[in-house]
């Protein structure tokens, strides 16, 4: 309101200036006017002086490093802070999307787990393969794991050192036996699954990454059009040998 009441008085002054005068006199009006303008000026000249961000008024400035750390914790968070609600509802999804694909993935490869170590436990036997392993001439490259474990369940199938242990291998017969492909296949498909939610842990944090960047770069962009900031001023200009009070506009972006 102030501001209003100050630019008013300026342009009151500037049309008052035009006003017929006596050459080479200054009347009593014309003084009193000048004295009261200036007067005016000076007072409302302190909460003038700061810049004024033109079309500002909506909203203040925001940090974009702030909405950098919303997006980090909370991919759409960021953007939200911004105002720009449709990428935060996109960046939302994407982050609930590759959650839930996550646990759908690690659900499915924890089902497969069960299930081909359970098969192996069924179909192949430490004692049959000792029984049938001939020391020097079958291959002898990697030492069996304990039961039970990770590398165990995966040199039985993966390894001709240890077919002789599977209940379907026959001499003379193939080295890679109906029991074990389909143990295999199965213990390709947990891999499978566990790489798809190893991909999208990292596609969510990707989108962690992505969103915080954007949030950023969201909130300086808008800052940069709320930018245009105007300081009034006065000062007093001399025109046929008379002070006429002026305004100043100093524009910076």
């Amino acid at each position: 309101m102030t501001r209003q009441i100050m630019v008013a008085l300026a342009l009151a002054g500037l049309c008052l200036s035009a006003a017929p005068e006596t050459s080479g006199q200054e009347s009593a009006w014309t003084r009193a006017r000048m004295s009261a303008f200036l007067t005016a000026a000076d007072t409302a000249t302190s909460s003038a002086s700061a810049p004024v961000a033109v079309g500002a008024g909506s909203r203040p400035l925001r940090s974009a490093r702030l909405a950098g750390f919303l997006s980090a914790a909370v991919p759409g968070a960021g953007q939200a802070y911004a105002g720009s609600w449709i990428k935060a509802a996109a960046f939302l999804a994407i982050e609930t999307a590759a959650w839930i694909g996550y646990s759908h993935y690690t659900d499915k490869g924890d089902v497969l787990r069960r299930e081909f170590r359970a098969y192996a436990d069924e179909h192949w036997s430490r004692e049959r393969w000792h029984a049938a392993y001939v020391e020097g001439q079958d291959p002898s490259t990697h030492a069996l794991p304990e039961y039970n474990t990770q590398q165990y369940y995966e040199m039985i199938g993966k390894y001709d050192q240890f077919m002789k242990g599977w209940d379907d291998w026959v001499p003379g017969g193939p080295n890679l036996t109906e029991n074990r492909y389909y143990y295999e296949s199965r213990r390709r498909e947990h891999n499978e699954q566990l790489i798809n939610a190893s991909q999208c842990a990292m596609a969510a944090l990707g989108n962690h990454l992505i969103s915080a960047l954007d949030a950023a770069w969201t909130v300086r962009r808008g800052n940069r059009s709320l930018s245009l900031r105007v300081a009034p001023g006065f000062r007093t200009a001399f025109a046929s040998a008379e002070a006429v009070p002026a305004m100043n506009l100093r524009a910076a972006w």
